[in-house]
């Protein structure tokens, strides 16, 4: 079973995210609790220590308490934010991925950009009208937000030798997340054909649900590889 996690902190993390998207310049990117929470697991998994404030300076920037701290908020974000860093840690726990592989225990924050949702996010200025025949898949922004993650410590991620056997173990798994990114086109299509049997029946549910058990498999490869030295 999946990793239960607290639903009142999600709130609070979502809530204040709102709060800070409002908050920004119009051409700012949103950062979703998806993003965030894509970001937060790869560091939690990755191959080098690291803490939840990284995630939220790689994603907006090194002035971002500053809205918050406007409305008393800082405090009370930062411990949904710790909590949440912890869950995935717990879900992310070696030994139960190493004794049971085929359990999912990541529970990600995914959005559903249901009626309501989107309602809201207009009204809030957080989304524009014109932007609804655009919004993500289910997971999309998740696995974005991871990769995000994986790229800003590429150094860390990448390092093996061209050819060699974790380097393209390590490549497959991300071609796993990286394929529920994918719209509908030549290249979607491609990997599904090569990662799937013809017969299969392949949605973005299926892609996603492959794509959290990768990360998993992500914690054990670097369990056993983080050891090994950079590359020179």
């Amino acid at each position: 079973m999946p990793q239960a996690f607290d639903s009142d902190n999600a709130d609070v993390l979502v809530a204040l995210l709102r709060v800070l998207a409002r908050a920004a310049a119009s051409d700012d990117e949103v950062v979703f609790a998806d993003t965030l929470d894509g970001y937060l697991t790869a560091l939690r998994c990755g191959p080098v220590y690291a803490q939840p404030l990284q995630a939220m300076d790689a994603l907006l920037g090194d002035d971002w308490p500053a809205v918050l701290d406007a409305q008393d908020a800082t405090e009370v974000f930062m411990e949904a934010l710790h909590t949440r860093w912890e869950e995935i840690g717990a879900a992310l726990a070696i030994e139960p991925l190493r004794s049971d592989p085929e359990t999912m225990q990541l529970m990600p924050l995914l959005t559903d950009f249901d009626a309501e949702t989107q309602a809201g996010l207009i009204a809030t200025g957080i989304l524009g009208a014109d932007q609804l025949d655009t919004l993500p898949r289910s997971g999309q922004l998740w696995c974005e937000g991871f990769l995000r993650a994986v790229r800003d410590q590429r150094g860390d991620w990448y390092r093996f030798p061209e050819g060699s056997e974790e380097g393209a173990e390590l490549d497959a798994m991300l071609l796993a997340i990286a394929a529920v990114t994918l719209p509908d086109g030549s290249k979607r299509d491609a990997y599904i054909a090569e990662a799937y049997e013809p017969d299969d029946a392949v949605d973005q549910e299926v892609l996603l649900d492959d794509a959290l058990f990768n990360v998993q498999d992500l914690r054990v490869f670097w369990q056993q590889n983080s050891a090994r030295p950079l590359l020179s």
